[in-house]
């Protein structure tokens, strides 16, 4: 059986995107694979038995069948976090690798999702550097390219894990710099030892966050059409010009928001008939009943937070840095790209997995 754990240097780089797709991948090829987060930081109630929210969707996503109580087996809560700092967290890695255990027999490869960083749970003694080792795992890191690939992080995990490293997959990456990373950031890698087995560009959909989740963060109030809070919101719009302006830039922009003042009502009339996805007006201001009217009419939903402009593009900014793949448009663009931009010949031989 094959080990192989997902991990990331920073949080939030694509690691269940990557668990999603190569799971596919996997079952696919008709090999018998399993799925394990050993730590979870999501905690849900699935028939009464405590798991992880992450873990639970890739679970139904990849259809398994195994037990749903050992697929996560440990789960932070409020609880385990006093019983930590007490000294009172006992049996933990013992818990997690029995678990293991149980959900590998019969498997010819197993999926390990690490939570938010590598070294993520090491108060419970659970991180990754601590358990990569005990569940004899590979390691394939995911690691998101803004402007820079974070070379550091990737080399300083290169030399603590030497040859558990199998090698790294780069996500989000945009247009403008994959000739660079190919050009440049690959061969550096490659010449120290860590094969890159995929770039992954930057998707609009992948990332895409819902009017819903924007209500979620924002703590907004919605005033209409709540039946279209599950809307992809793809380019987010500041409304602090001219109208005529205003209009040329939503109507170039697929799936937006605009974000302006509660008392910009040129604005928000302009931004419904130009058919922007969401209104989200900042301030406390409430609009006047026209724009009401007329946003029900169009089915754009309105949302009215506290905050200036600025400190409420800057949440969504945040937000949509830090998004779980949990729509099914979502899922279907992220297994399309792993399929697509990952090398799995090369991944393959890698783990020493014959076809």
């Amino acid at each position: 059986m094959v080990s192989l754990y997902i991990g990331s240097t920073p949080a939030y780089s694509g690691k269940n995107l990557a668990v999603m797709g190569l799971g596919q991948r996997f079952l696919k090829d008709g090999l018998r694979m399993g799925y394990f987060k050993p730590f979870g930081r999501l905690p849900i109630k699935i028939k009464g038995m405590l798991t992880d929210k992450d873990a639970w969707f890739i679970y139904r996503v990849l259809m398994l069948k195994d037990p749903v109580e050992s697929i996560c087996p440990v789960v932070m809560t409020q609880d385990l976090m006093v019983e930590c700092c007490r000294g009172e967290a006992l049996g933990l890695e013992e818990k997690v690798l029995e678990a293991f255990e149980q959900v590998s027999k019969g498997k010819d490869v197993m999926l390990i999702a690490g939570a938010g960083k590598l070294e993520s749970g090491k108060c419970f003694g659970i991180s990754g550097y601590d358990l990569i080792e005990k569940l004899d795992a590979r390691v394939l890191l995911m690691d998101h390219y803004e402007r820079q690939l974070y070379l550091d992080g990737v080399l300083d995990t290169h030399e603590r894990l030497g040859k558990r490293l199998l090698g790294v997959i780069v996500n989000r990456v945009h247009a403008g710099y994959a000739e660079k990373l190919q050009d440049l950031i690959v061969p550096f890698l490659e010449r120290k030892g860590i094969p890159v087995f995929g770039i992954l560009p930057y998707d609009a959909v992948l990332g895409s966050v819902t009017i819903a989740d924007i209500v979620e963060v924002l703590a907004g109030d919605v005033l209409c059409c709540r039946n279209k809070l599950d809307g992809l919101i793809e380019h987010f719009l500041i409304g602090g010009m001219q109208v005529d302006r205003a209009l040329e830039y939503i109507r170039k922009a697929r799936n937006n928001a605009v974000i302006v003042g509660g008392d910009r009502a040129d604005i928000h009339l302009a931004a419904i008939e130009a058919a922007t996805q969401c209104l989200i007006l900042t301030g406390n201001l409430y609009p006047n009943q026209i724009v009401i009217s007329r946003a029900e009419m169009r089915g754009v939903p309105i949302v009215v937070v506290r905050g200036d402009t600025y400190s409420v593009a800057k949440k969504v900014e945040d937000l949509s840095r830090k998004l779980r793949i949990r729509e099914k448009e979502k899922v279907y663009c992220g297994i399309r790209l792993i399929e697509e931009k990952v090398d799995f010949e090369r991944l393959y031989k890698a783990l020493g997995i014959s076809i």
